[in-house]
């Protein structure tokens, strides 16, 4: 199997914490640049499983410079990048794999990894939602004498959970924190989660629970503000408003995503930043007093940042390496998420790739050509800005060139070892014309995979993962003829019962 260097899959939404815009008591300026040395650390790394792939996402760092990008290892090896807070592997079936998180800044400055954390790709045949409940431990980060502060981790399976305070409902979240204002000061305060189970008939059962005291302090109160609502959003920010209390004004009111605080306003309105495109916050605001005290949050209102990202990078790096009088070699950087590749000569396109490398084959000897790279973003978000161009010249040579090979199809896949593996088979037509095909090479992207001089070639791959391929016919001097038309497959496997 090709080991994957970005990622396969599209943009999820996913819910991520957000980065403090302003918060009480600290540096505006510090918190916007951070350390001279680059990026922090991400947070709540998490992976979990979707079915044949694992599903990886994490919260962006709480300080430092505004990230740019992240990326994904698997051991020492960048296995993907992207421009938000999550990412789907692309795995074999049945196979478990650990990874870290780093974030990169837009001066390509990295943080230091995540703790590892490992996923695995399938689940077993009893439906987990009739194994015992995992229980969640709850941690209380901050108190005061009107609030506290709670994070919790994600639960194994998924889903939302509801918050309850002293038994009452403070709806459902698909975040890991939260914060609870206008309690009383020198309280207990019994705080747990529920989850819904959909074992059975379904239904809601507890996951999480423990006791949370408020500091001692006064027990005066700002009315809460009401009326929150989304007034817009971009791929970076998300505005809100809502509607004062009655009664003489507040001080000022702090706004939290889940419980992290990301803005204070003296007005009704708040514009939160430095978001990632994709991801989905729950907002709620608290009125606060001059001396702190914090009213009963708002309900709560959820909202997604904009998916496509409005100015995407381009591929960068790119390079050119000249293997026969007949081919060159692509290979480029982009950190972002693409469901494929556009090469460019001049203004014409001659290849595609769902990898970051290509072979271009078929040239002409001694020919000179100038490539980019456009890479194309899921979700119908349409093509980026072409790559900085880079010339290169075919080496001399022989000027005949083998026909392409025509009708490149996936004639078998079948499971291997169970349950990781699988046989793809792959048959096309002769090259017929041009110069004579002694054999045949078969490309995954810039990478050989296979060669033969009949032309059919089986290929054991992982089970459940995706495969774009072409095929070239080969002379008896080493030259390439252009590349078949592409054809992608899954490997095949057998979930359990």
């Amino acid at each position: 199997m090709r080991t994957p260097s970005h990622w396969r899959g599209a943009a999820a939404l996913t819910s991520t914490a957000l980065i403090a815009v302003t918060a009480l008591g600290a540096s505006p300026v510090a918190a916007r640049y951070g350390g001279p040395t680059g990026p922090m650390t991400p947070t709540a790394l998490w992976a979990s499983t979707n079915g044949t792939a694992i599903s990886l996402t994490w919260q962006q760092p709480p300080t430092g410079p505004r990230v740019h990008s992240f990326r994904v290892y698997e051991g020492g090896d960048v296995v993907a990048r992207t421009s938000t807070t999550s990412t789907m592997m692309n795995v074999p079936f049945g196979s478990s794999h650990a990874y870290t998180v780093t974030a990169v800044d837009r001066h390509g400055r990295e943080s230091a990894p995540t703790d590892p954390v490992t996923g695995r790709s399938w689940l077993s045949g009893v439906n987990p939602e009739c194994l015992p409940t995992t229980t969640l431990p709850i941690t209380v980060t901050a108190v005061t004498a009107s609030a506290v502060s709670l994070s919790w981790p994600r639960h194994p399976l998924g889903g939302e959970l509801e918050l309850r305070v002293d038994g009452v409902s403070l709806g459902w979240t698909s975040l890991t924190s939260a914060r609870v204002g206008g309690l009383a000061p020198a309280t207990d305060h019994q705080i747990g989660l529920h989850r819904f189970n959909q074992c059975g008939p379904g239904s809601t059962e507890p996951v999480g629970s423990t006791i949370a005291t408020t500091a001692a302090g006064d027990s005066a109160r700002p009315a809460p503000p009401a009326g929150l609502t989304v007034t817009g959003r971009t791929d970076t920010t998300i505005s809100l408003a809502w509607t004062a209390p009655a009664g003489p004004p507040p001080d000022r009111y702090a706004v939290y995503d889940g419980g992290t605080r990301v803005a204070v306003s003296v007005g009704t309105t708040a514009t939160v930043q430095r978001l990632f495109h994709a991801t989905w916050h729950r907002f709620t605001i608290a009125a606060l007093d001059s001396a702190g005290n914090e009213s009963t949050h708002s309900p709560a209102v959820s909202a997604g940042t904009e998916t496509c990202l409005s100015s995407p990078p381009q591929p960068v790096g790119l390079t050119a390496t000249v293997l026969s009088p007949s081919s060159v070699r692509l290979g480029w950087t982009f950190d972002a998420t693409a469901t494929s590749y556009t090469v460019w000569d001049g203004e014409t396109a001659v290849a595609t790739s769902r990898y970051p490398d290509t072979v271009v084959s078929g040239l002409r000897s001694a020919s000179r050509h100038v490539y980019r790279v456009s890479a194309t973003l899921p979700q119908s978000c349409g093509e980026t800005p072409r790559s900085a161009p880079v010339p290169v010249t075919t080496a001399p040579g022989p000027t005949a060139r083998p026909a392409a090979p025509a009708s490149l199809e996936v004639t078998g896949n079948a499971p291997g070892n169970w349950p990781t593996d699988a046989r793809l088979t792959l048959t096309w037509s002769a090259s017929t014309g041009g110069e004579p095909a002694i054999g045949y090479r078969v490309y995954e992207g810039a990478t050989v995979v296979g060669a033969t001089d009949g032309t059919q070639l089986t290929l054991g791959v992982g089970g459940a993962t995706w495969h774009t391929y072409t095929v070239v016919a080969v002379d008896a001097a080493g030259n390439e003829s252009a590349a078949s038309p592409p054809v992608t497959a899954q490997g095949m496997f057998f979930p359990p019962p």
